[in-house]
């Protein structure tokens, strides 16, 4: 963790109640960095946040670990804790990964809170609502995976080549070109003909020419 973020846990060791903020978003395009301001204007209450990019069938997130383990570490102080996310679907889209959250919060007298839903897992009525959003959010990610892989399969079924399309071979002939000069760099290449690096040394390798050492 950061030192400043160190020195807010400190400060938050001093409060009798203490909510901490959990955000989540799947990549960093426009739409999603707008979905993470969201979540961070929703959670302003709480006394800190943890954010991360991080997909939400992804078991492995750091900043989940650090807010779950600040919480159990001040709730065995006798302190009042709260673990606040503005969606179920921001903690998991797991239902068994999302019961065990549930069950290890609860263990530790943590209340989780779901803004969107409106839902506190203090309660025996409240954990069993989040229980049953969190197998709705299982159902909609695997229908999200099946409708991805019918795509893809009619796509092909219709012909269509998947992947970044091939160069064409007169661009193709123009980096074999300029790769054979040895004074012009890859990165020169690449800006004069508007491709990546990458296709400079896939095109390369596929025409059989040695890779010649030269700084990009």
């Amino acid at each position: 963790m950061e030192k400043q973020q160190k020195k807010k846990i400190q400060e938050l060791e001093k409060l009798e109640k203490v909510k901490i903020g959990y955000a989540r978003v799947s990549s960093q395009d426009d739409r999603q960095k707008l979905g993470l301001e969201v979540q961070t204007e929703a959670l302003k209450n709480c006394d800190i946040i943890f954010s991360e990019k991080q997909s939400g069938d992804n078991d492995n997130r750091p900043e989940l670990t650090n807010a779950i383990s600040l919480a159990k570490q001040l709730a065995k102080n006798d302190k009042i804790i709260t673990l606040q996310i503005y969606k179920l679907d921001r903690l998991t889209r797991k239902m068994l990964t999302l019961a065990n959250i549930i069950d290890e919060l609860n263990q530790h007298n943590i209340k989780l809170i779901s803004l969107q839903e409106n839902i506190e897992t203090d309660s025996l009525t409240g954990r069993l609502l989040c229980l049953v959003l969190g197998y709705v959010a299982e159902i909609e990610l695997d229908n999200i995976r099946f409708r991805t892989k019918e795509g893809l399969r009619k796509a092909r079924e219709n012909g269509a080549i998947l992947g970044k399309p091939a160069l064409p071979d007169k661009k193709k002939q123009q980096i074999l070109d300029l790769y054979q000069l040895n004074s012009m760099p890859v990165k020169t290449i690449a800006k004069r003909l508007k491709v990546s690096e990458s296709s400079i040394y896939k095109t390369v390798k596929e025409s059989g020419i040695k890779r010649r050492k030269l700084v990009k």
